[in-house]
């Protein structure tokens, strides 16, 4: 039974797509305190707002990197860490910048979680670490070859993590997501995802860029799915492992394209654009381990996931 009853948490990133799925999730298991960090550079205090005003969670808004312990409770269960710059094209821009927030917030995290008797810290990192797989499905145990700084930066936090538990024995999960979609991501934001983004401009009759031919494969989960699997990890015995955060199931971007048209009812066609640098061919994940140890069953499948997507956004017009 999941239950954090008694529980003080912590969650980085709370006002964000994923953060808030989280957050409201696990205000349903009845934690003591749960306190929401997010800078709100990506992230909506909307998102979280309804929470605040109930007093269900504390909301400090300080960058991750830069947040000093004394402002914390002195004893912490759980960390969940989601806060990130998660775009790609970004880290290439800016790759200091991706440094300072990926690397900095997560040995902040850890550095402060040492010092209040975390039990687990439990972070987000990225299929983006496999790169170019020669084989998919791809799992944890396969070769690493991160393309952008981006997929360094959750690479390196790997290592990190590893280093804090051999050093001080600090446990953790790390999760590499695949290709996350659902309600509250928004199209407005330059860290949308692909199905946001196809959704939004098929629905206002906008052009829509396939970059690439649009063969390559990509695993697309339903947060859902995700916040199931984050929630599960926390509460196991296991630690201080890596899991794929996928279905396992393989869609192009051609046939993404193909199944949004048909439920917004569209007849507009593509149009393709160069390959951008850092954009992997592949990525689609082997989930045998996080089966086998944490249980993880994908309940969404992609089109059921896609209508109920269009369905919550119709509802909220």
């Amino acid at each position: 039974m999941k239950d954090f009853t008694g529980k003080v948490i912590l969650v980085t990133g709370g006002a964000g797509f994923i953060g808030h799925h989280l957050v409201q999730h696990i205000i349903s298991y009845q934690p003591q305190k749960l306190i929401v960090v997010d800078d709100l550079s990506t992230g909506f205090k909307e998102n979280i707002k309804h929470l605040i005003t109930a007093g269900q969670i504390t909301f400090i808004e300080a960058k991750v990197q830069d947040l000093i312990i004394s402002i914390l409770p002195s004893k912490i269960d759980y960390i969940f860490h989601l806060a990130a710059i998660v775009s790609v094209p970004f880290s290439i821009e800016q790759p200091f910048r991706s440094h300072q927030v990926n690397e900095s917030s997560l040995l902040n995290m850890l550095e402060i979680a040492n010092k209040v008797q975390t039990k687990k810290v439990i972070f987000a990192s990225s299929s983006a670490v496999y790169g170019d797989p020669i084989k998919v499905p791809v799992s944890e145990v396969d070769n690493l070859n991160p393309k952008s700084p981006y997929a360094y930066s959750k690479y390196i936090n790997e290592l990190h993590a590893q280093s804090f538990a051999q050093a001080v024995g600090l446990d953790f999960l790390s999760f590499r997501f695949f290709n996350v979609y659902g309600p509250g991501q928004r199209a407005d934001s330059p860290y949308s995802g692909v199905i946001t983004l196809f959704l939004d401009k098929l629905k206002n009759n906008k052009t829509v860029s396939i970059f690439g031919d649009g063969t390559q494969l990509r695993d697309f989960v339903h947060v859902n799915d995700v916040i199931n699997a984050l929630v599960d990890g926390a509460l196991s015995n296991y630690k201080n492992c890596v899991y794929n955060v996928g279905t396992g199931q393989s869609t192009s971007i051609n046939g993404l394209y193909t199944v949004i048209q048909k439920i917004v009812d569209s007849h507009q066609k593509p149009i393709y654009k160069e390959e951008r640098s850092g954009d992997i061919k592949n990525s689609v994940a082997d989930i045998k381990k996080i089966r086998e140890e944490l249980y993880f069953d994908p309940k969404v499948p992609l089109v059921e996931g896609i209508r109920m997507l269009v369905s919550s956004e119709e509802g909220s017009l």
